[in-house]
């Protein structure tokens, strides 16, 4: 019995990373989610997977599994540094909100007013029309944007009034449509420098991270060490090479899930002691409010949702090369969560967040089920008349123009030729009257636009006997778990 014992305490040092730590902070009602959380690390899913969890205004579970570094079998703590990925999206946001409240910035006044220097253009006018807020709401109209460059990359990190060259384009008019871009976190990022006259890294160590208490959230650059941060892997656990964006702002911070969970706790309002107002109240509500009341899907820097059961919560995900995170607040239940993990989990990290939930809020979980009418098999989908012909025009890159010729019709479905390439089929996603979206297996001659194999996503909108709209680069490095998004504008006339 005491061999059996002591094989036991074994084990949950090794889960657990409380080897010589603390006890962890844990609330009984959370039992059957750390076991599941335990399972994904003895099972090989995960490195290491932290999590901290606040209810009432209190942290009720903070506690690290497996290993930040497995190379040096270093044990992950609740302090461990994790990348962002997309969360510093959120953080960025708090801070541009504190020269909001200052008076130094109006979300509705035009981006063009803060750096007007910067070389963005537009391909649908409305160029003194797009407003910061529409930048944070991702309703500005510019197209799909995601790009990293490795430590061992020999063009990056590219000057950052490069990549807006590049690609600081506008595809659609301000309030058009929803579309998640990276630049334009980027763009906010570099505002609240040109604004505060005060490097990014630096106005967010005085104005966000030291006020709130936040010790263990850093910026990342080029040739700063992190101590104490976890290094990223692939599925099967080989090491990704560092990495960092063009400019901070929609990523490139470091923070471990203890100060995640209490950045969380400032936005429920829960006022702690040892946390400065950074923001009011009322700017907090605003921040994750559904504004105008047609925007249903993104505040400033939130994303928003109400599930089944009507609980209503703001969140944002971080998913990045070897970094896997989730932060959700439940506003009507004083409740926050915080999931880091530094490697990609799939599935299994959105159902921790939802077992946390589910455990801690009675009635918080509704059976998928329920109340859901069963699907019925779809027919092929047929394209709209308006669509179908010959339709002839270009894409332009930053670089060049490439030749486009598009065929529509019903028989063989949508094919596409550019410039001297051969001709591809492309896989249609949403057709409508007015709209097509869908990709195809091509290239756009760019030397970004080449770099690594991939395909391309068209996204098309149709006035009259016109198509337009962007033409999106889609790259995956399947070796360093990168995605890469660049995007071009296009232009079709019917023949």
């Amino acid at each position: 019995m005491k061999k059996i014992t002591l094989i036991i305490i074994g084990i949950t040092l090794l889960v657990s990373g409380c080897n010589n730590s603390p006890e962890p902070v844990f609330d009984t009602r959370l039992q059957i989610v750390r076991g599941k959380v335990i399972g994904l690390i003895n099972d090989g899913k995960a490195a290491s997977i932290s999590i901290a969890v606040a209810k009432d205004g209190k942290i009720i579970w903070e506690e690290a599994f497996g290993y930040s570094d497995m190379g040096n079998k270093i044990r992950a703590t609740p302090h461990t540094k994790y990348g962002s990925g997309s969360i510093a999206k959120t953080i960025t946001a708090t801070g541009l909100m504190t020269l909001v409240e200052k008076g130094l910035v109006d979300l509705d006044k035009p981006i063009l007013n803060y750096v007007p220097h910067l070389k963005m253009r537009s391909f649908v006018g409305f160029e003194k029309e797009i407003t910061v807020r529409h930048i944070l709401n991702h309703q500005s109209g510019m197209p799909s944007y995601c790009e990293v460059f490795f430590e061992d990359d020999p063009e990056g990190p590219r000057d950052f009034m490069e990549t807006v060259r590049r690609y600081g384009i506008f595809t659609f008019p301000p309030g058009f449509s929803y579309i998640y871009s990276n630049l334009g976190y980027e763009l906010m990022g570099y505002l609240i420098s040109e604004v505060s006259g005060t490097d990014y890294s630096r106005f967010m160590d005085k104005n966000v991270f030291l006020p709130l208490k936040m010790t263990e959230t850093k910026v990342k650059k080029r040739g700063r060490t992190i101590d104490h941060s976890a290094i990223c892997y692939t599925p099967d656990f080989k090491r990704i090479p560092d990495y960092w964006a063009s400019y901070p702002g929609a990523s490139d911070i470091c923070f471990s899930a203890h100060d995640l969970i209490r950045f969380g706790m400032f936005h429920l309002k829960d006022h702690l002691e040892d946390q400065a107002a950074i923001l009011s109240d009322e700017t907090i509500d605003k921040m994750q409010e559904s504004y105008p009341s047609s925007n249903t899907r993104y505040g400033i820097g939130w994303f928003f949702d109400i599930n089944e059961a009507g609980y209503r919560s703001v969140h944002h995900g971080g998913e990045d090369a070897g970094c896997d995170n989730f932060m959700r607040l439940i506003p009507a239940e004083d409740m926050a969560l915080v999931i880091l993990c530094n490697n990609e989990i799939g599935d299994h990290l959105s159902e921790i967040q939802e077992d946390i939930c589910t455990a801690l809020i009675p009635g918080f979980a509704k059976s998928r089920n329920q109340d859901q009418p069963s699907r019925q098999p779809s027919e092929a989908q047929r394209i709209p008349e308006r669509l179908l012909g010959q339709w002839a025009g270009k894409i332009v890159a930053y670089d060049r123009e490439i030749e486009v010729k598009l065929d529509i019709d019903n028989a063989e479905g949508a094919k596409i030729i550019l410039s001297a390439q051969q001709e591809s089929k492309i896989d249609l996603a949403i057709v409508t009257d007015n709209f097509l979206l869908g990709n195809f297996a091509g290239m756009i001659p760019t030397p970004d636009g080449q770099r690594h194999p991939g395909k391309i996503r068209l996204a098309l909108v149709r006035q009259d006997d016109q198509l337009s709209g962007q033409a999106t680069v889609q790259q995956w490095i399947e070796e360093r778990q990168a995605n890469f998004e660049l995007s071009s504008w296009i232009e079709l006339r019917r023949k």
